[in-house]
């Protein structure tokens, strides 16, 4: 253990106790921080786990959603960095690093990654709910086999963009012979340039990006609503459950924003040596932690489907989200002539153009028969 740890010099010491200074928690602080932690850790575990049997579940039955290929990454991140965190919680609890430099450098890399992950994957499902609301034949004529590939290529980005913190991790001892996990390894400048250009481009961009898709999508639905009750249309079950999802996902978008917002703030004073308190930074990892136990909930709340696996998870009760889902997927069958015309109806809509003329002039690509489908999850 010995051989892994570096002796800091001077000005090493004085960067790490700037970083990473202790405040010395009161007891009473000390034991409500980790009784809502261990709450939260549960909750965050559980929910997560059974957030991505319902979509594994869901997907074997309904292959053409895209939904659930972004929900699941979302989950995915969100479960990663939960199982990630007991790791800090010992060093607190210890008032020293007791992992390894191994478990340094890569739970500080996964950690990174994880809520890369989550902001990349909300920008994308910002990007696929703004065509889906604004071009619904666009949206239902793209290739289902190629878009389900975006969250592979998300995690791909993620883990390239943080590997380099595999090399800035390392151990260090205090001049009172305290062991600290410390990203330290490329000095202030470097730390400072890698941060700055990953919170641009990894969280401001897409951030601004995720505001712009939901002022757009809700200002459609609006412009939608006002011309259904001019026309005295009644809107479809589809629209109904576009409007829903669009909801649920606004939700997890300010969630996130919410709870991260504050830690990339706090973490950027940190680093330039703007502003330090080691109790609102222990805050600002407890909102990012709290968001992860959230959005589960989110998911239930706003869809009858997940509350429905969820209980069935819970009493494991396989067979029936089988059943359930097949009787499920045959009634949209039943119904698909229905509402197989929503899609041309909203697109009339939002275009202004004659209803009759988009019939008798359909998209050119073709709509296959699964894509046409009514699907919950769309």
């Amino acid at each position: 253990m010995a051989q892994n740890v570096s002796n800091m010099s001077n000005d090493s010491y004085t960067v790490s106790k700037n970083i990473h200074e202790e405040s010395g928690f009161p007891p009473l602080v000390r034991h409500i921080y980790v009784g809502y932690y261990v709450i939260v850790f549960l909750m965050a575990t559980l929910g997560n786990l059974f957030a991505l049997l319902t979509c594994y579940k869901n997907y074997k039955v309904t292959t053409t959603t895209i939904l659930l290929s972004y929900i699941a990454s979302l989950a995915l991140a969100d479960l990663l960095f939960t199982l990630l965190t007991p790791v800090d919680l010992a060093a607190f609890l210890a008032s020293s690093w007791i992992s390894g430099q191994f478990v340094c450098r890569f739970q500080s890399f996964l950690i990174e990654t994880s809520y890369t992950a989550s902001v990349l994957t909300l920008a994308m499902i910002s990007r696929e709910r703004l065509v889906a609301v604004t071009t619904p034949l666009l949206a239902r004529s793209q290739r289902i086999k190629q878009r389900k590939l975006i969250p592979v290529v998300i995690w791909v980005i993620s883990i390239a963009s943080c590997s380099p913190l595999l090399y800035a991790y390392i151990i260090v001892k205090d001049n009172d012979s305290v062991l600290q996990c410390v990203n330290i390894g490329w000095g202030d400048q470097g730390r400072q340039i890698y941060y700055s250009i990953q919170g641009l481009l990894l969280f401001l961009f897409p951030l601004m990006y995720m505001i712009y898709s939901h002022y757009r999508i809700f200002r459609v639905l609006k412009k939608s609503e006002a011309m259904r009750k001019r026309m005295t249309i009644k809107p479809g079950s589809q629209s109904l459950q576009q409007r829903k999802i669009t909801k649920m996902l606004a939700v997890v978008t300010c969630i996130f924003v919410t709870c991260y917002f504050p830690f990339m703030l706090v973490r950027t004073l940190k680093y330039f040596y703007v502003f330090n308190n080691d109790m609102l930074w222990r805050l600002v990892q407890l909102m990012i932690f709290t968001q992860a136990a959230v959005n589960p909930v989110v998911y239930c709340f706003y869809s009858k489907q997940f509350r429905t696996v969820f209980k069935d998870l819970m009493w494991c009760r396989w067979h029936k989200i089988n059943h359930f889902r097949e009787g499920n997927h045959t009634f949209r069958t039943k119904s698909s002539s229905l509402e197989a015309c929503e899609p041309v109806r909203l697109e009339a809509l939002h275009t202004g153009k004659d209803l009759s003329t988009l019939i008798s002039n359909p998209s050119p690509r073709p709509i296959s028969k699964r894509s046409s489908k009514s699907s919950v999850w769309l």
